[in-house]
């Protein structure tokens, strides 16, 4: 019997073509995705970099409107403005850093119904989070991109989303502000109607006639929704957004598959914020005690001397904010300070700089400014692998010290190291061979004395300069008559009054300076009234005791200043006389000034008024009836 033939079974064919074709669609659906991903990365870092070219606006009416809109909202993050004229229309952008971009022409012309209209959108935006939420569907159209119901839904969610923005508005505004926010809408389509430069939070956009009419309509049904607005309507659009949300993942994703959600609830702003220090001051120039939260201001990483061991001791940390801010040139010096004859030893760190020879050349012209034509002498050192240009000034009076700068460069950031000439080299060089990028143990360790000035920008800057003052202070931003805080510090007694002894010198006190909101009125160089609180109850017994109140001058002097005691809400108050802050040094152009002191504890509260200032009891009256500050409600 023969052996059965084997039977040959060929693939089937049909079975074969359907693999061949599923991984060619795999292949287009990876390459459309990871193309989409690319496009948005890129549009992303685009809109990062375009930060470069903005300026920030400091016009504190625009400012002041923009924190009116924030507290209406209950938006305590503090969120700048960018301005500029390459973009014709606002927008909010910045996932974790948020930030407004408001054309210079708007901020110019528009009035302050308007900028209330524009802010109030676009922090309506930041409030329901559609940032993220435009991200997620981002995401959902780069997964799904082969879908042609994905990208109609994209789209309606963009229209859809404008709607609910401009509902949350005029539901926080009110229902009497819909006509005004519909004239500001009318008027900016009139604004851009000629080579509107369109800015989506989604960046896909279409230039044929046939979606020039999509968007007219879009217009027509807002503007529609804003003159039938009623209040509370926009709770009904929240609820028409979750049901598109629900239906959208379940029609959107492989039915025979069970998916669960792995995104996480968005947590509301009071959970989130708690933690969240809250701008309150602007600077051009900064000083800290600490380095962990200078390095947070500065944008940019730089290797800071690991010098502890040296001996040397972290004094503070100046940064040049001006510049940061033009996102060009950032300067950070730190000062170091050791025992011996010789003053301190400063280290800088610049970024932006056109290389070491544009940061030679700041250095000259600063010396040469100070102290006049002098001899240079250079020599080139190496240290560590690094080429270390050590730069003497040679001081054409034999009275004076010669400067000497160590500069060397690394990574494109510029550095130097500026000391004396008895300061000896091989401890400079020791300092420069430890240069490192800071880890957490340094930033722990790098804490100043507190001899140092502090400024106080945020609510953490003040909670921590109540650790230095030991106690909480009273901390109004405004004042009655129109009075705005415009900065704060912490400084030694010396500020304050005259200390008795050197041990003395080292109680630190806070102080709040105000002016009026209207940059224009503003004094030059100084404040109209400035709120000193110190915990020290002998300024106040000697001053009750003797009469007099004795302010320090240069070279240890005493400028005394009689008082005189006077009742204020129903409290004991003194009261000095008219005096100049120099006393009899003062020149005529220095403002004259006048004082009131009160205690209530152990602490002495004084308020120093310029003249000028018309209802200075009115304001000593207020300040009594404030309490600690809240820092969680700091208002």
């Amino acid at each position: 019997m023969d052996p059965p033939i084997p039977i040959k079974i060929d693939p089937d064919p049909v079975e074969g073509n359907h693999t061949l074709g599923v991984k060619i669609a795999a292949s287009a659906w990876l390459m459309g995705c990871i193309s989409l991903l690319g496009f948005m990365g890129a549009y992303m870092l685009r809109t990062r970099s375009r930060m470069s070219s903005l300026k920030i606006t400091t016009d504190p009416q625009v400012i002041s409107i923009l924190d009116d809109c924030r507290k209406r909202f209950g938006i305590t993050k503090p969120i700048p403005i960018y301005s500029g004229s390459d973009r014709k229309s606002p927008h909010i952008s910045g996932l974790i850093h948020p930030w407004i971009y408001c054309p210079e022409e708007i901020c110019k012309e528009s009035n302050t119904s308007a900028l209330t209209h524009v802010f109030s959108h676009e922090l309506a935006h930041y409030k329901r989070k559609d940032i993220a939420w435009n991200l997620l569907g981002l995401l959902a159209l780069a997964i799904h991109w082969m879908n042609p119901f994905v990208w109609l839904c994209v789209k309606l969610m963009k229209a859809d989303r404008e709607l609910a923005c401009d509902a949350y508005v005029l539901n926080v505004l009110g229902e009497d502000e819909s006509v005004p926010y519909g004239m500001t809408f009318i008027q900016f389509l009139q604004r851009f109607s000629t080579n509107r430069q369109q800015l989506h939070l989604l960046p896909f956009t279409e230039a044929n006639k046939k979606n020039q009419l999509i968007r007219r309509i879009q217009m027509i049904r807002r503007i529609q929704m804003i003159k039938s607005f009623k209040a509370g309507s926009y709770k009904l659009s929240v609820a028409a957004v979750l049901c598109v949300a629900l239906m959208s993942s379940v029609t959107l994703t492989n039915a025979a598959v069970k998916v669960e959600s792995t995104v996480k609830p968005v947590a509301s702003d009071k959970a989130t914020t708690k933690q969240e220090a809250r701008f309150l001051f602007d600077s051009d120039e900064r000083s800290y005690d600490r380095l962990s939260k200078g390095i947070q201001t500065t944008g940019f990483a730089f290797k800071v001397p690991d010098v502890l061991a040296m001996d040397y001791k972290f004094i503070g940390m100046f940064i040049d904010q001006k510049k940061l801010r033009t996102n060009k040139e950032t300067h950070v010096q730190i000062e170091f300070r050791k025992p011996g004859p010789f003053p301190d030893v400063r280290f800088s760190a610049s970024s932006g700089l056109n290389g070491l020879e544009a940061a030679y050349k700041i250095i000259v012209d600063e010396q040469k400014k100070r102290d006049g034509e002098q001899k240079i002498e250079e020599q080139n050192l190496k240290v560590q692998g690094l080429d270390v240009k050590k730069v003497t000034f040679l001081s054409q009076h034999s009275s004076q010290i010669n400067y000497v700068y160590y500069l060397w460069q690394e990574n494109g950031v510029q550095y130097n190291i500026s000391s004396f000439d008895g300061d000896p080299q091989g401890d400079i060089v020791k300092m420069i061979s430890n240069v490192k990028y800071p880890d957490q143990a340094m930033k722990e360790r790098y804490v100043g004395l507190y001899l140092y000035v502090m400024g106080l920008y945020d609510t953490e800057d003040v909670q921590h300069g109540s650790k230095a003052i030991g106690f909480t202070p009273k901390f109004p931003l405004e004042l009655p008559g129109q009075f705005k805080g415009t900065s704060a510090d912490i400084s030694s007694k010396i500020n304050f009054s005259m200390p008795a002894n050197k041990e003395d010198y080292k109680t630190m006190y806070l102080g709040i300076y105000y002016d009026v909101a209207e940059k224009n009125k503003r004094l030059s160089g100084e404040n109209r009234i400035t709120f000193d609180q110190i915990k020290d109850t002998k300024i106040y017994e000697d001053m009750k005791r003797n009469g007099n109140v004795a302010f320090l001058l240069p070279a240890d002097d005493k400028n005394i200043v009689k008082v005189n005691m006077l009742k204020i809400a129903g409290n004991e108050v003194y009261k000095t006389e008219k005096y100049k802050r120099f006393g009899e040094s003062s020149n005529a152009e220095e403002p004259t000034l006048i004082s009131y002191f009160w205690r209530e504890n152990d602490i002495c509260f004084k308020v120093t008024f310029i003249d000028e200032v018309s209802n200075k009891e009115e304001i000593v009256s207020y300040l009594m009836s404030q309490k600690a500050v809240d820092f969680q409600n700091l208002k």
